[in-house]
């Protein structure tokens, strides 16, 4: 076969190598754009997962690359002025420069022909004239862009600026260096070697405060020189046509289009901050080349099997640099964390490392913020050395006056047999099996304010005096505090729907009661936004308020608002549902009136001594819906308004949603919390104590829904 290769990166490089040994009598010939031994960026580093598989797949280089590394275990955190080190992080760095040096090297032995300088203009006439066209060229590829269509090409660039530089000075670890300063916040992510790769990235907000796009290169080098003087020790920064830029994430539908493939940035991006880039390259070709090999040359077979193998780990490994770009770019959220607290924040921004995986590395490090976490709590001990390290998914938490004994919250599957509103045993009965299982809360089904407002015929409210009593005992006989979600269904009645779904009510099953019979005398379009007159609206309030009121009589020791999933109060907040041209439609300070109308009755009906939450939309994951900022919008609202806990919610708004690949309820619950500075629920699907643990002890959640053994927490 004649094989060409458009770029001379590691991935290009290996890719040829890998190939020419299985296929001495095969041409192949790297295309490289610049001189021989010009090249742009700094370090590069590999985990020790993917020095195994280089192993594997080339003895020599695999050798070369060892011999010349800079193998290193730890990781270390500067924050707040203090050196936080945690272990258990093996990785391997060295110099790009050195790495395509022995990769050229290993070429030569085994005749691949390298051409430098050799810019490709016209990659299909290249594929014209090979039998394969590799394009390895990176994340500004020519070749992606000739066939943008073809892939299905899509590039979405980041906020946060970052810049690669050098330095002589010394690290023994792969660190992560945050400074404040009057212009805000920056961070160098550096890796060790003979020089010591330096990228020095920040915000937006500091970037505009710095205005370093206004000076030299002298000038912002010395600028930063001076930020980050006590961990240069008198070391400059090194230039290397270094140029400012933000993070352009790559992803194409689909990754080869005939006789050509892309492979690493040319197919695909993950930030920097996760240290993936070359590992993709790399591991990319491994597993080109073996699919080549295992079809017996057939090319379209090869490059279908490439794609179906690689394609799922490098999705997965954008998801989680999307996470921590994201992470970066929104810094100044978590800056107000004490040390110990940032450092387990940070360490699983991507996702990637979870509470449990910390604790097998680095058992030190978790104990010591185990040790601050239960300080921390309610009744904890005078300082972090006098407490004793337990999980923080058992440590309680204060919410006014209501004291929870751990962070798991149960939540009551719903039955639907509810008659006129008035909960059956088996309903009471489910309740009472949560709520003696040693969770922190018990949350029974949403219960509707009315008759109207229901989810189903068979839902249970709180609009009736009868309703009371009937809770009374179950929620006496409690040895858990137990509480309950208001809600009217709006427009979503006579439908299913789960406790914390995320994408809401699902359609209503045929054999159910119709939507409108003489339980529903009005058709559920009665309650959209704008066909609510100002009597319905009063109505609607006066009902929330003496359902509150009610779930105090019965004894509920904790009550929240369904303000999401295109149920009535949400429906106001959404764009996509709220129609109305008068003092509650228009804009979102507008559309949140009513919701915040609703609060105000339902904070002056229920208890001060008792907490109110609202589980609140986090975003419609639709074009023209409500947005995360709008929900921040919400959350600030509701927090001076008396709420205490927010319980996000996503989606069930439109029939055209699209849930993001990174955002989750576990994000919106981190961003809310962390944002707005109101305690979270994460209403996500747990089942293990690793799952709360990561959420609960990271801070990004303060309560979570959970279906596993509590004995397991």
């Amino acid at each position: 076969m004649d094989v060409s290769v458009i770029g001379g990166g590691p991935g290009g490089l290996y890719a040829s190598i890998l190939l020419q040994k299985a296929n001495p009598d095969w041409e192949i010939t790297v295309h490289e754009r610049n001189p021989q031994g010009v090249t742009y960026g700094w370090g590069i580093v590999l985990p020790n997962r993917t020095l195994s598989n280089l192993r594997a797949a080339d003895a020599p280089s695999y050798e070369a690359i060892d011999e010349r590394s800079t193998q290193w275990e730890p990781f270390d955190l500067y924050y707040g002025g203090e050196r936080y080190r945690s272990s258990g992080h093996s990785f391997a760095s060295m110099l790009r420069t050195d790495l395509l040096e022995l990769l050229q090297e290993r070429c030569r032995d085994l005749g691949v022909a390298l051409e430098f300088e050799s810019e490709i203009d016209d990659p299909q006439s290249l594929a014209a004239a090979s039998d394969l066209v590799i394009g390895a060229d990176g994340i500004h590829s020519e070749t992606r862009s000739e066939f943008a269509d073809e892939f299905g090409a899509e590039t979405v660039d980041g906020e946060a600026r970052f810049s690669w530089f050098g330095t002589e000075a010394d690290f023994d670890a792969l660190s992560h260096i945050f400074v404040e300063n009057e212009d805000g916040i920056w961070c160098a992510h550096t890796y060790p070697g003979e020089v010591s790769t330096f990228i020095v990235d920040c915000d937006a907000e500091t970037w505009a405060n710095a205005d370093l796009d206004q000076r030299s290169e002298e000038e912002y080098l010395a600028y930063l020189e001076d930020v980050f003087a006590e961990h240069l020790d008198g070391h400059e920064l090194l230039s290397q046509v270094d140029r400012w830029q933000t993070f352009t994430t790559v992803r194409n539908e689909r990754w080869s289009h005939d006789n050509l493939v892309l492979i690493g940035d040319a197919a695909h991006t993950a930030h920097y901050s996760i240290g993936s880039g070359t590992t993709l390259a790399m591991e990319d070709a491994i597993a080109l080349a073996d699919a080549i090999g295992e079809s017996d040359a057939d090319v379209g077979t090869a490059l279908e099997s490439y794609e179906q193998q690689r394609r799922p780990i490098a999705e997965s490994l954008q998801r989680s640099g999307e996470r921590s770009r994201l992470h970066f770019e929104d810094i100044r959220r978590f800056y107000g964390f004490d040390g110990i607290q940032f450092v387990l924040h940070h360490l699983t921004r991507s996702g990637r490392l979870t509470y449990d995986s910390m604790s097998r590395r680095d058992p030190d490090l978790v104990e010591e913020f185990e040790r601050w976490f239960a300080a921390s709590s309610p009744g904890g001990a005078a300082t972090p050395e006098q407490a004793d390290p337990v999980s923080p998914a058992t440590q309680p938490l204060e919410l006014r006056d209501l004291t929870l004994s751990n962070r798991a919250v149960r939540v009551a599957g719903q039955t639907f047999d509810a008659r006129d509103g008035r909960p059956t045993d088996a309903q009471l009965a489910a309740v009472r099996e949560r709520s003696n299982d040693g969770a922190g809360l018990t949350m029974t089904e949403p219960l509707a304010v009315s008759e109207d407002g229901r989810i189903t015929p068979g839902s249970p409210g709180l609009y009736s005096d009868d309703h009371v009593s009937a809770w009374q005992e179950t929620i006496a006989s409690a040895d858990t505090p137990v509480g309950s979600t208001l809600v009217h269904t709006g427009t979503n009645g006579a439908r299913q729907t789960q406790p914390f779904g995320l994408e809401g009510p699902i359609p209503r099953n045929e054999s159910w009661a119709s939507r409108v019979t003489d339980q529903y005398s009005n058709p559920p379009r009665t309650y959209a936004p704008d066909r609510l007159q100002g009597e319905d609206l009063e109505r609607i309030e006066r009902t929330f308020a003496d359902a509150a009121r009610r779930a105090d009589d019965a004894g509920f020791d904790y009550l929240q608002l369904q303000l999401g999933n295109g149920y009535l109060l949400g429906s106001f907040l959404s764009p996509l549902t709220n129609d109305r041209t008068d003092a509650y439609g228009g804009d979102l300070e507008s559309r949140v009136q009513f919701p915040l109308e609703v609060v105000d009755a339902v904070r002056d009906a229920w208890p001060d001594s008792k907490p109110l939450g609202a589980v609140v939309q986090a975003t419609d994951w639709a074009a023209d819906g409500l947005t995360l900022e709008d929900s921040f919008a919400v959350g600030r609202a509701l927090s001076d308004r008396g709420v205490d806990v927010l319980a996000p919610v996503a989606g069930g708004v439109s029939d055209d949603q699209h849930r993001g690949d990174v955002h989750g309820l576990a994000n919106f619950s981190d961003e809310l919390r962390n944002e707005v500075g109101l305690p979270t629920m994460a209403t996500v699907q747990a089942t293990t104590s690793d799952e709360v643990n990561t959420l609960v002890g990271t801070s990004r959640a303060d309560l979570c829904t959970y279906y596993g053994s509590v004995n397991e927490l």
